[in-house]
């Protein structure tokens, strides 16, 4: 099997039917040798509408071979990673249910699948393009410097020209690939393991961005190739009722948070970055005494707050709303980071009593003989928290 194609879904019964009629309209254009290298993936997590009705339908009356699944375990994640477990092609195929294609969509992530075995790329990044359905409220800034960022509509448009992640283009600087649609090596998750599932959409523990985005920085610090391939493109809607300031807001809130919650709770074990929520420009600004803590919170997120707030009085007595927008949102991502340190704070201090733990805080091994002073004693003791 060539390619696996996977779509997860949740009560979106009426747009995972206009999507899969895009896909059975171009699985038949396919030769029936191609047709035979393609399986889909249709995941249920758990939904209560008519979904089950829409894809049985489907198994009957199209050529478009699926496999219906369902999943438990609520979150994105967890139907990800279940399809990933029984799926058998060279190259998998994610999709988020409430897209379109491009008339060419299969046909190009076919030709990677037919070719990807020999070239060394691990990730292939599509591009996703909103649709809006309505003209842009006069607040919303989606052109530099204040633009709003493309994933807070889940788009992923940086030019017609392939290119390495991460880079930079005149839409803007792509850091990874979008979980709306991206292709990844079967060999991937066979070496490197699955998606985290306290990430994404619906997941248990409330972080519902990022989990794309762990797994690519992940493979990032294993020097896993990923290429931006613009030709496979998705189109996903953008419904008015989402385009308040109030949702975007919140956008910038969770993305704060889960940033902040994945650089420290990193599956390698590492370190968390310092000043996790600032730009590269922001951290020369913070000096080294605001890496503290007060009340579990590091003291720069604290500053930075305050730094905030004197930038938006100012933009606002110079009328420039389009800046006092930008600032609003960075302040909510600030706070989304603040809420994630005291979540981390929260759940180091409800850990287990652990006896080995409280031996090498002490500095004493199991002959009774001291150790030397450890980097907790000298610095500080850091709080750790380890994701299962």
């Amino acid at each position: 099997m060539k390619l696996s194609v996977i779509i997860t879904t949740y009560n979106r019964a009426d747009l995972l039917e206009q999507l899969l009629n895009d896909l059975s309209a171009q699985f038949v254009m396919l030769s029936p040798s191609e047709e035979m290298e393609i399986e889909t993936f249709i995941v249920d997590n758990n939904s209560s509408d008519n979904t089950s009705s829409v894809v049985y339908k489907f198994i009957e009356d199209n050529r478009l071979r699926i496999k219906y699944i369902s999943e438990e375990q609520q979150g994105i994640s967890a139907a990800r990673n279940k399809a990933i477990k029984e799926a058998k092609g060279s190259l998998l195929a994610f999709i988020h249910d409430d897209v379109s294609l491009d008339e060419d969509w299969l046909r190009e992530v076919f030709k990677i699948a037919d070719t990807c075995m020999d070239h060394e790329i691990g990730i292939y990044g599509g591009r996703s393009i909103p649709l809006w359905e309505d003209t842009l409220p006069d607040w919303l800034n989606i052109e530099a410097p204040y633009a709003v960022a493309q994933e807070a509509f889940s788009g992923h448009s940086y030019g017609d020209e392939e290119k390495f992640y991460p880079f930079d283009s005149e839409f803007g600087s792509a850091k990874f690939p979008s979980g709306v649609n991206f292709l990844v090596r079967r060999e991937i998750f066979n070496n490197c393991g699955d998606f985290r599932t306290d990430l994404g959409a619906n997941a248990a523990g409330g972080f519902g961005t990022h989990d794309d985005y762990e797994f690519f920085e992940y493979l990032s610090t294993i020097n896993v190739p990923m290429l931006y391939v613009p030709q496979c493109i998705v189109f996903h809607p953008v419904s008015p009722g989402t385009l308040t300031m109030q949702n975007i807001r919140k956008w910038y809130f969770k993305a704060g948070r889960s940033l902040y919650w994945i650089a420290h709770t990193d599956r390698l074990k590492r370190e968390a970055p310092e000043f996790v929520g600032l730009s590269e420009d922001e951290k020369s600004f913070f000096p080294e005494f605001s890496k503290n803590h007060i009340n579990a919170v590091p003291i720069y997120l604290n500053l930075k707050i305050v730094f905030l707030l004197f930038e938006i009085l100012y933009s606002l007595i110079l009328f420039d709303k389009k800046k006092v927008n930008y600032l609003s949102f960075e302040l909510s991502k600030i706070l989304g980071a603040i809420n994630a340190a005291e979540l981390i704070s929260q759940k180091t201090r409800s850990k287990k009593f652990s006896f080995k733990d409280r031996i090498k805080k002490k500095t004493i091994d199991l002959d009774g003989v001291p150790d030397e002073e450890s980097p907790a004693e000298q610095g500080g003791e850091k709080a750790s928290v380890e994701v299962d």
